[in-house]
């Protein structure tokens, strides 16, 4: 298999082919599926997420516990754990793909930090951590558009073909209690009504139309957190 080493404007992605002597582009069929990946912490599921769309893109970029880190490590809006939007579409600037990132509110917020654990001095501490992300994928040239957005228009952009890691309550999608994750969104069964999905808990699931809608609806209702997400 050929390695990927481009990828076309506003996140749109195609395969460059390298045979003898020639580069070709290749027709998105001819990429690999996006394969599974189960997250190994509960603090490393968007650096899952992003690296299950690098190794669609580039299967170089293998899936690996090393590979989770790597990008956690890169990515993590410190002193809170997780990873920041701006850091995760930094790394993937990197990789050689074109993110475009859109959220409706461009500074961090954390409304339930107490819940976790955190002090009010750790959350600014955090904000500041985001800034400095924010700043540097400024300085790299990538898309940030900070908007409202409803989920009609995440539906149509995997209807186009784009991948999206989409900011919802996966709780929905898990039976569990409500929590705020990035999940990868890849596809859409138009007759069945239904998203592919890579979830980082569960795996390669599908999705029913309304159910990720509740998931998207909910993550502002219940957990309180803005709607983000990165086109690829």
């Amino acid at each position: 298999m050929a390695d990927v080493t481009g990828v076309a404007p506003y996140g749109v992605s195609l395969a460059i082919f390298h045979f003898s002597s020639k580069i070709i582009k290749a027709p998105k069929f001819l990429l690999l599926k996006m394969q599974a990946y189960i997250r190994t912490t509960p603090f490393t599921t968007a650096a899952s997420s992003l690296m299950a769309v690098i190794n669609h893109f580039n299967p170089e970029f293998k899936l690996s516990k090393e590979n989770e880190f790597l990008i956690w490590r890169k990515t993590v809006n410190l002193p809170i754990r997780a990873s920041s939007i701006y850091g995760l579409a930094i790394f993937a600037k990197k990789q050689g793909l074109n993110p475009v990132v859109v959220l409706e509110d461009k500074d961090y917020e954390y409304p339930d930090y107490r819940f976790k654990g955190y002090k009010k001095k750790e959350l600014e501490s955090a904000k500041f951590s985001s800034q400095l992300y924010y700043q540097e994928a400024k300085e790299l040239g990538i898309g940030i558009e900070e908007r409202e957005f409803e989920f009609r228009e995440a539906r149509e952009l995997v209807k186009k073909g784009k991948i999206l890691m989409l900011r919802l309550n996966a709780g929905v999608l898990r039976e569990k209690k409500s929590t705020s994750k990035y999940i990868v969104i890849f596809g859409y069964n138009k007759d069945k009504k239904e998203f592919s999905v890579m979830d980082a808990k569960q795996g390669i699931i599908k999705v029913k139309d309304d159910l990720l809608k509740e998931a998207f609806e909910t993550l502002v209702t219940k957990k309180k957190r803005d709607h983000r997400m990165m086109v690829f």
